[in-house]
C-alpha cells in the first residue's frame, strides 16, 4: 500500500471568506493557525462593515509564522467569488476552504491532504459537527461519536449530504461538506459559481464539488477528523418564520439551477432514472417539509412529552 512521509507533505493555503463575522472569527481562527502544514491563510472580506479588519490585523501580529493575506471586496460579491479570489492568489498547490464560523480539529489539514494525495481524489473533507448552545467543542465531539443518525450518509435523489449519519473510516460521495482540501489547479480550472450570491446561497458550497464529480473526479469524506460549527447562540442567526419562507424560496430556486447544470451527468454517473423536472419537484416537497413542517411537528412532540412528564404520578 502506498504511503507518504511527513517530509513529503506539501504546504497548504487556507481560504476563508467572511462578512461581518468578527465575533465568530475570534472564536475559531486560532484553530486555523495551529493546523499542521498550513503556512498561508487568505481571508477575503466581502465588503463587511464590522471590526473584522482590526481582528485580522491582530491575528497577523499574533501568528507571524503563518503568512496572513487580507483581501477586501469594495462591493459584496458573495462567498463563491470570495473563494475564487482567494484561490487566484494562493501560493501553495493545495487549498483548504473553511467558513468563518467553524473551528478545525487538530490534524484536520494533514489528515485530509494525506488522503487526497494517496487516493488521487479531487477533494476530501472530514465530518462536520454542530455544537449545541452551551456546549463545548469536546462535548460536541463526544456526543456526536461516529454519528447520531441511522441511514445512508447521502441521499442521491435529493442531492443531500446527511451531516449526522453514522459511518466510520472513509466514504466516497458526490460531494462532502464545505470544509474541503482540494488542489489549487482544480479550483482555478472549475471554480466556484458566483450565481449563488443572493439569498441563502444554497448549493454554493457544493456546486464546485459536484462539478468535479460529474467531470470524473472522486470526492471523499473521512470520519477521522472533524470541523466543529459554532452553536446558534454564538453565530447569532435569526429564526423568524418570515426568514424560513425566504430560505425555502432560495433553497428551491438554487436547487433548480443546480439541477439544470448537473442533473443529466449526475444521474448518468449514479444510474438514476428520474428525470430532472420530477427530481426538482421531489426536492421541493422535501424542502417544504424540512423547513416548514418538521420544526412544528418537533415542537408538538416535545410539548406532549413535557405535558406527560408533568402529569405523571409521584
Amino acid at each position: 500500500m502506498p504511503s507518504i512521509t511527513d517530509d513529503e507533505m506539501p504546504a497548504v493555503t487556507m481560504v476563508v471568506p467572511t462578512r461581518n463575522r468578527a465575533h465568530t472569527l475570534r472564536l475559531v481562527a486560532e484553530s486555523f493557525y495551529v493546523q499542521d502544514l498550513v503556512d498561508e491563510i487568505i481571508y477575503v472580506d466581502d465588503a463587511g462593515e464590522d471590526t473584522t479588519p482590526q481582528l485580522l490585523d491582530e491575528l497577523t501580529d499574533r501568528f507571524p509564522d503563518v503568512h496572513t493575506v487580507i483581501m477586501r471586496n469594495d462591493t459584496r460579491l458573495g462567498a463563491a467569488e470570495c473563494r475564487n479570489r482567494g484561490a487566484a492568489v494562493a501560493r501553495n498547490g493545495y487549498i483548504l476552504f473553511c467558513d468563518d464560523d467553524e473551528m478545525l480539529e487538530p490534524g484536520y489539514a494533514r489528515t485530509c491532504l494525506r488522503k487526497l494525495m494517496l487516493s488521487g481524489a479531487g477533494a476530501v473533507s472530514g465530518r462536520r459537527v454542530y455544537m449545541r448552545n452551551g456546549e463545548t467543542p469536546d462535548a460536541a465531539l463526544r456526543r456526536f461519536g461516529s454519528g447520531i443518525r441511522s441511514g445512508p450518509p447521502y441521499r442521491a435523489l435529493l442531492c443531500e449530504h446527511v451531516t449526522g449519519a453514522r459511518f466510520s473510516g472513509d466514504i466516497e460521495v458526490p460531494f462532502a461538506n464545505a470544509v474541503i482540501i482540494t488542489p489549487t489547479a482544480l479550483v482555478r480550472q472549475y471554480g466556484f459559481d458566483p450565481a449563488y450570491a443572493r439569498g441563502n446561497g444554497y448549493r454554493e458550497e457544493t456546486d464546485y464539488q459536484m462539478n468535479l464529480f460529474v467531470s470524473g473526479h472522486r470526492i471523499l469524506m473521512t470520519a477521522e477528523v472533524h470541523s466543529i460549527h459554532l452553536s446558534p447562540a454564538q453565530v447569532r442567526t435569526g429564526g423568524q418564520r418570515v426568514n424560513r419562507w425566504r430560505r425555502l424560496y432560495w433553497t428551491i430556486f438554487y436547487t433548480a439551477y443546480f439541477y439544470r447544470k448537473y442533473w443529466d451527468r449526475y444521474r448518468t454517473r449514479l444510474g438514476i432514472r428520474m428525470p430532472r423536472r420530477l427530481a426538482v419537484a421531489w426536492f421541493a416537497v422535501f424542502a417544504t417539509y424540512r423547513e416548514m413542517l418538521r420544526p412544528t411537528l418537533y415542537r408538538m412532540v416535545f410539548a406532549v412529552m413535557r405535558l406527560r412528564g408533568s402529569t405523571a404520578p409521584g
